[in-house]
């Protein structure tokens, strides 16, 4: 799967590359969602998940998952990991995979990516667990 990973803190956009990337998926990372437009804009066919801080500068997650919300040529999915408060308001965004609230262990988030690459594929979460 191709991640894209969106965060601000160097430290934790590090973690998450490095795990992603030890289990095998096409990871690239920026560090402010302008960045993110860009390549989403060019990308997006190719990009299946955004891992999406929502309080960066510039740019905040929630205005970049907004601008693609309805762009019928875009299946990319948002995946919210984030520390901000009020994270749940988001739940029923359309492009949303879930929302894991830092900090989270990383078997969260790989059983959130799993979740999404069996939806990706039609498997319901259940099949997956057996």
């Amino acid at each position: 799967m191709k991640i894209l990973i969106v965060e601000d803190d160097r430290n934790y956009r590090a973690l998450l590359f490095e795990f992603l990337t030890l289990r095998g998926h096409d990871v690239l990372a920026v560090s402010d969602a302008l960045h993110a437009v860009a390549l989403l804009a060019e990308h997006s066919h190719e990009i299946s998940l955004v891992l999406l801080d929502l309080m960066m500068p510039r740019l905040s997650g929630d205005q970049l998952m907004n601008s693609f919300a309805y762009w019928g040529s875009c299946n990319t999915r948002f995946l919210i990991v984030s520390g901000s408060a009020g994270v749940s308001q988001y739940k029923d965004h359309p492009k949303l995979a879930g929302i894991l609230c830092k900090p989270f262990p990383l078997s969260e988030l790989e059983n959130a990516i799993n979740a999404e690459v069996a939806r990706s594929k039609g498997v319901s979460a259940s099949e997956t667990a057996k």
